[in-house]
């Protein structure tokens, strides 16, 4: 059976490179999308917030980009 750590650092792998190619996305906007700083998110996509709140973070941003 798949951990679900190992499936949210997947999922987290897929947000950082589609970012990373989007012409029209951003870490700043995907902040302001959810009303948190940057810098929260940037501790949720690292993997160092893990907490229910950034699991739904990262479960809203797979599902709105279908990731």
């Amino acid at each position: 059976m798949t951990d679900i750590a190992e499936i949210t650092l997947r999922d987290r792998e897929k947000i950082k490179a589609y970012v990373e190619k989007s012409e029209n996305l951003t870490y700043t906007m995907l902040a302001r999308r959810f009303n948190i700083s940057k810098s929260y998110l940037s501790l949720i996509i690292n993997g160092k917030n893990t907490s229910a709140e950034a699991n739904r973070i990262i479960d809203s941003i797979i599902t709105m980009y279908d990731l």
